[in-house]
């Protein structure tokens, strides 16, 4: 097992990165996290059917209050609509929790898989596809619910805060400005992160080889670093995207997603 402190200095840089990508573009930060928690809890010897779902149960833990943070800092510059921020969000708890509930059954390698392919697709998308500069969340509530569903079950399936899944929606379908995009996903995945950390508590309650130092799926000390070195930078990272012109912020979202997506795939045991 790594010792203690490497093991602190990485997940601090990893906090710090994620956190501020995180405010930047109003994702959880789950993208980068899960796979360097991935990696040290198999190091350390957890057998990487447990790991893989504890990675995935830690991200979202960490998520809800980072999202808090940077939500309270778009809001703050009135970028948030929570016209659709709000049935968005509730309807994702419900998915987060069944995507959470389905990931506690489905094999290791299946999850790698669906986490790199997922985020590999939705930044070809998000780059192919041009939305309009305006846009309008003129839409009835059953489409919000249908998208909060979508958004939160893959987010609890994937230990994703739903960023990556819900801002190329919020593109791509809805036609939103990137910066109103990234601020309404901001505050959505508040929602969804809560439904997925119930369902890892929950399932992971059950698995006696865990021990001490875990809540269900969630790794407490892991949780512990992470949220405090992400915190103060998420909101660094929410006045970096205000001052980013929208097309160049895109583009630094897609290409971040292509390469932890490709990671994921063939990289990571």
């Amino acid at each position: 097992m790594l010792d203690l402190i490497p093991v602190i200095l990485i997940l601090i840089a990893t906090g710090i990165i994620a956190g501020f990508f995180a405010g930047l573009l109003g994702v959880g930060g789950g993208f980068l996290m899960v796979p360097v928690q991935y990696l040290l809890l198999i190091d350390g010897g957890i057998d990487p059917t447990y790991a893989i779902r504890i990675a995935f149960g830690t991200s979202l833990a960490v998520v809800f209050p980072v999202s808090c943070a940077a939500a309270w800092a778009h809001e703050k510059r009135g970028a948030i609509d929570w016209n659709a921020a709000f049935p968005i969000g509730i309807a994702g708890i419900l998915g987060g929790f069944a995507g959470g509930t389905l990931a506690s059954h489905l094999p290791v390698d299946i999850l790698k898989i669906l986490f790199g392919v997922l985020v590999i697709l939705a930044a070809i998308r998000m780059v192919r596809d041009t939305p309009a500069s305006g846009g309008t969340t003129r839409s009835g509530l059953g489409v919000w619910t249908l998208t909060g569903i979508i958004a939160g079950l893959l987010s609890g399936l994937l230990g994703l805060g739903g960023g990556f899944i819900l801002v190329p929606m919020l593109l791509l379908i809805f036609n939103l400005p990137i910066h109103r995009a990234v601020a309404t996903s901001s505050a959505s995945i508040l929602f969804f992160s809560i439904g997925g950390i119930a369902a890892y508590m929950f399932h992971g309650a059950m698995i006696e080889e865990l021990g001490k130092g875990f809540l269900g799926y969630i790794d407490i000390f892991q949780w512990m670093v992470l949220t405090g070195a992400m915190i103060p930078l998420s909101r660094v990272g929410v006045a970096t995207a205000h001052r980013l012109p929208s097309e160049r912020l895109k583009m630094i979202f897609a290409i971040m997603m292509v390469g932890i997506g490709i990671g994921m795939i063939g990289i990571f045991p």
